[in-house]
């Protein structure tokens, strides 16, 4: 495209005809959008390209889905479902993160890399599962409270664990700055 312009007004009108065209199937918009975000992007047919100004919209936008969704859920779920949520929302964590890291491993990437890989697995899509319980009007049911409470401790989990990677791999820094002001390598 030549202009920024014209890669804004493309992609606003493909998210329209995608988002009519999933409301007529009665798919949720938000799956839509991310699909024309990734057809349009530079990924595959590359007819919106990385523009700081449009990064910026797509920062601004995911913030936005973000807190509307925070506004949703309600960490008294957790209270209420307790047990269950904490039980499986833990397990299915340390399953992803132990086999997806024994895997990443196996493909011969190092321990920090195949750490990063493993945590990004266990990533829920608690916006999708909330809209679509929401939409069904079961959020309020008992497997949509389980759902709910569910996704809140795996979310809860990964924003920590996200704090310690990003420590861990600030150490990795340092150390390889270290390395190299010494004269050894890696």
């Amino acid at each position: 495209m030549d202009s920024i312009y014209q890669e804004f007004a493309l992609l606003l009108a493909v998210s329209a005809f995608v988002g009519a065209l999933a409301v007529r199937l009665r798919q949720p918009l938000l799956v839509g959008y991310i699909i024309v975000g990734i057809v349009v992007g530079p990924a595959v047919f590359g007819w919106v390209s990385a523009h700081d100004q449009i990064d910026l919209l797509a920062q601004i936008g995911i913030t936005v889905l973000l807190f509307v969704v925070g506004l949703k859920l309600d960490l008294r779920h957790i209270r209420h479902i307790g047990p269950v949520a904490l039980a499986t929302g833990l397990g299915q964590l340390g399953f992803t993160i132990l086999f997806g890291f024994f895997i990443i491993l196996a493909l011969g990437k190092g321990w920090l890399e195949a750490l990063y890989v493993a945590v990004a697995l266990t990533f829920s899509s608690t916006i999708i599962i909330v809209k679509l319980l929401s939409d069904k009007r079961e959020l309020d049911s008992l497997h949509g409270r389980i759902a709910v409470g569910f996704l809140i401790v795996q979310d809860l989990a990964v924003v920590i664990a996200m704090m310690v990677m990003s420590g861990l791999g600030s150490m990795g820094d340092k150390g390889r700055r270290t390395r190299s002001h010494t004269g050894f390598s890696s």
